[in-house]
């Protein structure tokens, strides 16, 4: 019920500072930008800083920048992570999110967290977890870690 109630108030463009910790670099590097979710499957990142992009995902694409072919989403388990939360959770699509992951929504419509972790090999591989987590109507942040030690934080701004 909770998910439903989410899937009628949350926002659907929200500014973003996004902190990824690589193991390959030594420094986390920080991204801004907005994210924008249209219904029915559209998730559109525009990243403003450290460089300007625009990523584009509709149905299964990945489209980067102007480009008119788009590339499988299956070649970025992250990216799927992140489409299906979120389009799980603006949706209050419960049976979308627990497709490829185990899903547990833990709080209540002021404080809640929705926790996504992988079911198939293929995206174990490449994720352990993503934290959705926000207050009330408001995404407050995004969190993502990878087996290798990689993460993204993602803060979303008021």
């Amino acid at each position: 019920m909770l998910l439903k109630t989410l899937a009628h108030t949350v926002t659907h463009k929200v500014r973003f500072i996004e902190v990824n910790h690589l193991a390959s670099l030594r420094h986390p590097v920080q991204a801004r930008g907005t994210l924008q979710y249209e219904k029915p499957d559209t998730l559109i990142m525009t990243q403003s800083a450290p460089r300007k992009a625009v990523y584009r995902i509709v149905g299964d694409r990945l489209f980067v920048n102007q480009a008119r072919r788009g590339v499988p989403v299956s070649r970025y388990p992250g990216v799927i992570a992140m489409v299906s939360g979120f389009e799980g959770l603006l949706s209050g699509n419960y049976a979308l999110l627990t497709h490829d992951f185990h899903a547990r929504l833990q709080g209540d419509r002021k404080a809640w967290r929705l926790l996504l972790r992988p079911r198939l090999a293929a995206l174990k591989r490449a994720l352990v977890s993503v934290a959705i987590s926000g207050h009330g109507a408001r995404l407050a942040e995004i969190v993502t870690r990878a087996p290798n030690g990689d993460s993204s934080d993602m803060r979303i701004l008021p």
